[in-house]
């Protein structure tokens, strides 16, 4: 009998304790809920060998955010869920407006480092579930769908293992050891690795790969990666206008911002190393790009720079070659297109010479802007061998000034703006010759006797000068020229001084050159539709 009592009171004794222990357990949640204004609701709940299940549980605090999950086991050992769903709701109510209507502050402000208190940190950390696995993680905000995660997480001693993956078509995956840190009272992230496959944007068969460690306490997080994180394209299709071929290059991203997430306060650099891309704009061949291009990211403004970026050949009818640029574009988000341009070296080779713009910067929020193209030691022999004509050679260097404007486009066209040019100047630097006699000029010359002396000067014309005066708007270029020289063959060598009007149409001219050249199919196929929509006019 005393036997009997004593085992009844060794029992009633776990009990009372087990009891006490859950009544203080049930308050502390009571005053912890009505600390932070936190309601919770569930359906289903019912406790088994496995722990504690609910077929739904909904956690809230004051219409700002809602967490709900369905088919939830909690054990001691482990967490797992079938769909957790967490809406971020701004309370309009509270949506503060400047005198202009734009948003300067809502009640996400309310959620700031003191309504996260991270001294609960290793508290949470030491009682949760070794192991953390949820099938469907959906983010939404004002109700619209934002991420669906599947998310595995483990304990492990002072560490915790985080590993998301996407369950869309869009394939992601990240995975990172998370260390507190409770004198900074932040995560440290470590071993960060993040890779998604790139299918949007016209991009087909391209990866991303970023290595990455950073840190996040309670209103901020801070990401870097390593020199390892890498990018590859294999096509991309990134507009009607622009497709790129296949590269692989560095990326090296560094990213700062506030939690909630702000994107007027977002801080972001990023490096991206290009090694020889190939790629088509318009109806121009892009080959061999080489170079790092930056891009920075503040106060809702981005810059984007290259501090020295070499293209092998641009080909649009007329080949730039070792095109050399120093340069940045900075605009605001809300006028990507309107922003400045600024230069420190632009130039590229042709027809045996250069072309260069002095360092210069350009306003595209104020059309017009010039800028000045110069022209250094071209080939004559190299433009006619390029651009021939029967029975026409010749040769002479020149050089030449040509003022581009910069104007604002007259109709909505697929351009921006428009490029005009007024009163270009071209001059040759030393004495040449022209040669030109053809089957076309001799009949001219039959049917025209006062013409024949002109038809024989030309034969082999050997000039003192040559220059002239180019003007080029709405696609058509006027070139004045002006030749002094004489031939020795004809009248004894009298002094002539000849001058011609030519007119083009650049862009027809152009898309001929590229069509009558090796060009890609691609381009060619550009080309023919645009002069088959030329024609249907």
């Amino acid at each position: 009998m005393v036997r009997l009592k004593k085992r009844y009171w060794i029992s009633l004794s776990i009990l009372f304790f087990i009891v006490l222990f859950c009544l203080y357990g049930w308050r502390y949640w009571q005053s912890f809920k009505l600390k932070h204004g936190i309601m919770v609701d569930w359906h289903g709940a019912s406790v088994g060998f496995k722990g504690l299940t609910f077929d739904e549980l909904t956690v809230s605090k004051q219409s700002q955010i809602s967490i709900t999950a369905r088919n939830l086991i909690i054990s001691w050992s482990h967490l797992s869920a079938n769909n957790l769903d967490v809406h971020w709701k701004i309370n309009q109510s509270e949506t503060v407006l400047d005198s202009a209507g734009n948003i300067v502050g809502t009640a996400t402000e309310n959620l700031n480092q003191s309504d996260l208190d991270f001294s609960l940190i290793p508290t949470i950390i030491y009682w949760s579930p070794k192991t953390i696995h949820i099938d469907t993680l959906r983010f939404y905000e004002q109700d619209k769908e934002q991420l669906d995660l599947k998310v595995d997480i483990s304990k492990q001693q002072q560490a915790i293992q985080l590993n998301l993956s996407t369950n869309n078509h869009d394939i992601a995956q990240l995975s990172a050891t998370l260390f507190f840190d409770q004198t900074a009272s932040r995560f440290d992230v470590q071993n960060g690795l993040f890779k998604t496959s790139l299918n949007q944007f016209g991009l087909k068969n391209s990866h991303l790969t970023l290595p990455f460690t950073g840190w996040i306490s309670g209103n901020q997080l801070a990401l870097m990666t390593s020199d390892k994180a890498l990018i590859s394209i294999e096509n991309a299709n990134l507009s009607d206008d622009l497709i790129l071929g296949s590269s692989v290059g560095g990326v090296n991203i560094q990213l700062a911002s506030k939690i909630p997430f702000d994107r007027n306060q977002l801080f972001v650099t990023a490096m991206l190393t290009i090694n020889k891309l190939n790629g088509i704009y318009k109806s121009s061949e892009i080959k061999s790009v080489t170079g790092d291009v930056n891009m920075i990211v503040k106060d809702n403004r981005f810059t984007i720079s290259t501090p020295a970026l070499n293209v092998q050949e641009v080909n649009m009818g007329v080949a730039f070659k070792k095109v050399k640029l120093v340069g940045s574009y900075s605009a605001s988000f809300k006028a990507p297109s309107k922003g400045i341009v600024t230069w420190k070296k632009l130039q590229a080779d042709i027809f045996s010479g250069s072309v260069f713009i002095e360092p210069s910067k350009l306003n595209l929020a104020k059309l017009p802007q010039q800028l000045n193209l110069k022209i250094k030691q071209i080939q004559l022999k190299d433009i006619l061998t390029k651009y021939p004509t029967e029975g026409l050679a010749g040769d002479g260097t020149m050089d030449g000034f040509l003022p581009i404007t910069l104007l604002k486009a007259k109709t909505k066209s697929e351009a921006a703006f428009e490029v005009a040019i007024k009163n270009g100047q071209i001059t040759t630097i030393n004495q040449g010759y022209l040669q030109f006699e053809n089957s076309a000029l001799k009949n001219y010359a039959q049917s025209n006797p006062n013409m024949k002396i002109l038809t024989d000067i030309i034969k082999n014309f050997h000039y003192t000068k040559l220059q002239g005066t180019v003007d080029y708007a709405n696609d058509i270029a006027k070139l004045k020229l002006n030749i002094q020289g004489s031939n020795l063959d004809v009248e004894n060598g009298k002094a002539v001084n000849l001058n011609i009007n030519l007119e083009e149409n650049m862009a027809k001219l152009l898309m001929s050159l590229q069509l009558s050249d090796q060009i890609s199919e691609p381009i060619r196929k550009r080309i023919e539709a645009r002069l088959k929509k030329e024609f249907s006019k």
